[in-house]
């Protein structure tokens, strides 16, 4: 007969969706768990997202034509990726890096390597509806992909169909153009000339989601620290000393700690003298706007580089990549850039009220691939963060495998033993 493994308490640094996914995934098992939070539950990247659930665009970010947008990212203002000119010096290896991870051997070992989460993301996703948490706005009849750029078309028409026979997803379905594209989805704009489905993808509501999740976690019993902001480690690693406001130091400890504080992870890595792949933030916009006629699909433009989204009783639009490492700083021209390419794409929306205006900063890795395990020589501090565009897709298989590393076992997804030694935390 197996042992069971003892009950444990989890100190979980980072109230994002990392963490939270994290914490109701112990919760299932029995632990304590306690989660110390420096602004408000689901805060950072958790809410003002796409709400996308999607193993098919699980991938590292890098690539031979993202490498070309970082480029112009650094000279035109006006593009969808931008990087502060001041911080090119701080930015520098890290951008090298991802440089080098868009070559074509890195390219296909990343995209191997998170692609072992692509038959856990629903099945995970599944497991908390069944619990009772909000997942409501869902749209379940897949993706539409559109590009009016004939080559970027047909190339990840082709990327897609490639992955499915990998088995890293549904394969899309035929390329539309023209009146069948239109009269498939009505909204957009005349100027869109090609698009096509992906059938299997979802979406939901991160919004009501996230409220849910908090709801649950504290009829549960988890003791959430808030307005405490993660400093370093304690020394045996099995906590986090952390600071108020008024810069009053606290010590919370437990059997284990989980550092999930998404783009605030380096420096509390850095600081605890812990050697890591660097975190960085890539901020992203959001915003609602009222619509004549609701969309009948998801509509993520490839070329636009917008994701436009019904949810629930409103549209978002999502987009933008931008390094200044200002997490929190919201820019109002970058706001701009991503209202005039959703104009392109839809059509009937009501651009002059705008409402929802929302900021986050998404926890970028030059590789594209998360950190996800127990730290080298520490046993009891695990990390899971760095998630990339990827937060929403991977956080609940994520926290499944925080529980899993918690309990000692071999990471799973749907059933499967996971490799997990591409998310090292050094590497």
């Amino acid at each position: 007969m197996a042992e069971t493994p003892p009950k444990q308490h989890v100190v979980i640094v980072g109230g994002g969706l990392i963490g939270l996914c994290s914490a109701h995934a112990l919760l299932r098992e029995g632990h304590t768990v306690t989660i110390v939070e420096s602004d408000h539950p689901g805060a950072g990247a958790a809410i003002g997202n796409a709400g996308e659930i999607t193993p098919q665009q699980v991938a590292p970010l890098a690539s031979p034509n993202m490498v070309k947008d970082v480029v112009k990212g650094v000279f035109t203002p006006t593009h969808y990726l931008t990087i502060a000119l001041s911080k090119i010096p701080y930015l520098a290896f890290w951008g090298l890096d991802f440089i080098f991870a868009s070559g074509k051997k890195r390219m296909a070992s990343g995209s191997a390597a998170l692609a072992q989460f692509a038959d856990g993301i629903f099945p995970s996703l599944d497991r908390l509806t069944e619990a009772g948490i909000d997942t409501t706005g869902q749209q379940r009849d897949g993706f539409l992909m559109t590009a009016s750029d004939e080559d970027l078309l047909v190339g990840s028409h082709r990327a897609y169909q490639e992955r499915a026979k990998k088995g890293w997803g549904t394969a899309p379905g035929p390329i539309m153009r023209g009146k069948e594209l239109h009269e498939f989805e009505p909204a957009l704009q005349p100027g869109i000339t090609g698009g096509y489905l992906l059938p299997a993808e979802r979406s939901l509501d991160p919004v009501t989601f996230v409220a849910s999740l908090v709801e649950d976690l504290k009829k549960q019993g988890v003791d959430f620290k808030v307005g405490y902001k993660g400093d370093r480690l304690t020394a045996d690693g099995r906590g986090i000393i952390a600071v108020d406001a008024n810069g009053v130091e606290h010590t919370f400890s437990g059997d284990k700690v989980v550092v999930a504080a998404g783009a605030y992870t380096t420096p509390i890595l850095r600081k605890s003298g812990v050697k890591h792949k660097k975190v960085v933030s890539g901020k992203g916009y959001s915003f609602s706007v009222p619509v004549e006629t609701m969309p009948r699909h998801l509509i993520h433009s490839k070329d636009r580089n917008a994701v436009i989204i019904p949810m629930h009783e409103r549209l978002r639009i999502v987009g933008m990549m931008e390094f200044d490492e200002k997490p929190d700083q919201f820019n109002k021209s970058r706001m701009e850039v991503l209202e005039k390419a959703a104009r392109t794409v839809i059509k009937g929306a009501d651009w002059d009220n705008k409402y929802e205006e929302w900021v986050g900063p998404r926890p970028m890795t030059s590789d594209g691939l998360p950190l996800l395990g127990a730290v080298k020589g520490r046993p009891n501090t695990i990390v899971a963060t760095g998630h990339n565009m990827h937060g929403l897709s991977l956080g609940p298989i994520t926290g499944e495998v925080v529980a899993d590393l918690v309990a000692g076992r071999t990471p799973t997804s749907d059933g499967k033993p996971l490799d997990i030694a591409p998310f090292a935390v050094q590497r």
